[in-house]
């Protein structure tokens, strides 16, 4: 099965949320069998409005030690279950002399969770010279029945970071970053971006195992108190 990435401004926030740190070039290309390293996940889940349960995907990412240009085609195994994602909407940074691939939206079959086990993932070059690597995913399933507030509550328990999305009327975001005393009401967010129409509170867990990304909320007038 394949799953597509949306464009969308929540595609823009998970690269935000991931990597926010890196800036991206191009690097040249080279012939060579892909290599990778440190493969990471975060499951994400994603509050429409604060009654509703979330909905859910993944984004996995492994380090890249060669031409991040040269992936075509990614393939992931999940041993638990047996259910497979193949794409090649591949999304990739680079800082320095570093790189970083992967993909920011699998998710699986209605009413099913992501099985905590074993994934393989597999890296295919534009020749089909591939690699793979074993990510072992483990994680608080729990959140897939749980509010936004139930979660909020819950993640207070975990040593959760909390940050905010800022964005404009046109849902461009124009802040991403820690939730400081600055931003905790929307008069505060408002005395510092004028032009703020819109926030979301995301609250991650150590690892960046669990993203939570809270309902969005109007930055209106009613609202400035």
């Amino acid at each position: 099965m394949k799953y597509m990435i949306k464009k969308s401004h929540i595609k823009l926030l998970l690269f935000f949320l991931n990597f926010h740190f890196l800036t991206t070039f191009f690097l040249s290309c080279s012939q060579v069998t892909p290599e990778v390293i440190s493969p990471e996940y975060s499951v994400i889940f994603e509050y429409e409005d604060e009654k509703s349960n979330p909905k859910a995907r993944m984004s996995i990412f492994v380090e890249s030690l060669t031409d991040v240009n040269r992936y075509e085609r990614i393939r992931v195994y999940c041993e638990n279950g047996g259910y497979i994602w193949d794409f090649n909407e591949i999304a990739t940074f680079t800082d320095k002399n570093r790189s970083w691939t992967g993909n920011t939206n699998l998710k699986m079959p209605q009413n099913q969770i992501f099985p905590s086990g074993k994934y393989e993932l597999f890296f295919y070059n534009a020749d089909e010279k591939d690699t793979s690597v074993q990510l072992n995913v483990n994680y608080d399933s729990s959140f897939y029945k749980l509010t936004s507030a139930e979660s909020e509550n819950l993640l207070k328990n975990k040593n959760a970071i909390k940050k905010i999305v800022i964005y404009d009327k046109n849902h461009q975001i124009i802040y991403f970053g820690e939730k400081s005393s600055s931003f905790d009401t929307p008069r505060r967010i408002w005395n510092t971006f004028s032009n703020a129409k819109y926030y979301q509170d995301i609250l991650i867990t150590p690892g960046n195992y669990v993203i939570c990304i809270m309902p969005e909320k109007e930055v209106s007038l009613e609202n400035q108190q």
